[in-house]
């Protein structure tokens, strides 16, 4: 009875352990978005090296997404996570000491690019720890917790970095994701102890190939139309924050402090989502990937018609709750479904198709973004979401009831 107890308090700590190190690295991750994006603006007065900076980070996770899924299924993930919380520790005093003493611009565009890998790595294997230490039928509310934790880390980077730029300045800042990472790693350490609940069997016994490297290749089949709508609503995400400022100053003519109160709503609204999720009784039949996806599409149909400040917040609000409802229901899936063996190539090549999408979205904002006003892009591709959902709908899954299909 003693050694039951003590193992299911090992497990216990585990899962606290485990939603300390997402804190942290949100935390750290975000400190240095933050700084350098503030840095990449301020050194080239123009949005475009900002652009070019994500792009550059996008462009990497494309490139090497697979790679950190294959190591993270070839080795143990600890293990993983451990290496790529001690290599962000060296690149971000490397860059710290380039910022002192190179051209900020070049130095940020290297380190931006080295980041992207090492920080997609670290989420995939850390997520992919998520079923050795729950059991599948608290996955849904513990994945909740875990982006709780996110947001979290993301509210504590907004106002540690935004103090540290005024009170400290630029270089000794650039050192402060450091201090995140380096918390991180000892939770990674202290999670070495204890024990899993599931193991993966056999581990030095399978051989990487080559083919599994290649961005092209899909380990699980089935998760194919699960991954289009991931992507759709990675897309999302990505064109309220690329247009979100846009659409304040030129439509509602609004100030930086609404646009404030809009990013406020979208936090709001995911704080809620992850919430919702927390709690057994709150989860409906309707609450599906499909059914999330199609109301944020109905939402983003609504920019065009309503254009006023409340409405605004309003739709964000919705647009926040619907894009981590949608988030965390695709990861419980992907979880439960996967192998456990093949969890990190399944995430890595999700995620590869999600990035995929954001980068042509880049393009063709930046092709049509000042032909079409930004209601008009929302409207526009709340009309794919719509369409996309309902064709999933009345397609997929034909044997199983409607409230089965992907959830």
């Amino acid at each position: 009875m003693g050694a039951t107890e003590s193992s299911g308090m090992g497990y216990y700590a585990s899962r606290g352990i485990y939603l300390f190190c997402v804190l942290a690295s949100a935390t750290g991750r975000n400190v240095y978005f933050v700084l350098a994006a503030w840095v990449a603006t301020d050194v080239s007065k123009s949005t475009s090296a900002l652009a070019i900076l994500l792009a550059l980070g996008s462009a990497a996770e494309l490139l090497t997404s697979n790679v950190g899924g294959v190591l993270v299924d070839r080795f143990d993930r600890r293990f993983v996570c451990i290496a790529c919380d001690l290599s962000r520790l060296i690149l971000i005093f490397s860059t710290g000491i380039g910022l002192s003493f190179g051209h900020p611009l070049d130095v940020l565009c290297l380190s931006w690019t080295i980041f992207a890998f090492l920080d997609r790595t670290y989420s995939t294997a850390l997520q992919a720890i998520i079923p050795d230490i729950v059991r599948p039928k608290n996955l849904t509310s513990f994945n909740s917790a875990s982006y709780i934790a996110m947001q979290a880390g993301n509210l504590i980077a907004a106002i540690v970095t935004g103090y540290s730029l005024t009170a400290i300045g630029m270089n000794l800042t650039s050192i402060l994701p450091g201090a995140f990472f380096g918390l991180s790693l000892l939770g990674l350490l202290a999670l070495g102890r204890l024990p899993l609940s599931r193991s993966r069997s056999d581990l030095q016994a399978k051989s990487i190939r080559r083919m599994d490297l290649l961005p092209m290749t899909f380990v699980v089949h089935s998760l194919k139309t699960t991954a289009v709508m991931y992507a759709l609503t990675y897309a999302m995400g990505m064109l309220v924050s690329v247009l979100g400022a846009a659409y304040v100053t030129r439509e509602l003519m609004g100030s930086a402090l609404e646009f404030g109160y809009l990013e406020a709503g979208w936090a709001l609204g995911s704080i809620a989502g992850c919430s919702t999720l927390l709690l057994r009784r709150a989860r409906s039949r309707r609450q599906s990937i499909l059914f999330q996806s199609a109301l944020a599409g109905i939402v983003l149909l609504g920019f065009p018609v309503f254009q006023s400040f409340l409405s605004a917040l309003v739709q964000l609000v919705l647009l926040g709750f619907c894009y981590n409802v949608t988030r965390i229901l695709i990861d419980v899936r992907v979880q439960s479904t996967v192998s456990i063996d093949m969890l990190g190539r399944a995430r890595s090549q999700i995620h590869t198709i999600c990035v995929s999408i954001g980068l042509l979205a880049y393009g063709i904002i930046g092709t049509i973004g000042d032909a079409i006003p930004p209601s008009g892009i929302f409207g526009l591709f709340g009309a794919l979401m719509v369409t996309v959902a309902l064709f999933f709908h009345f397609n997929m899954d034909r044997g199983a009831p409607v409230e089965r299909r992907f959830v």
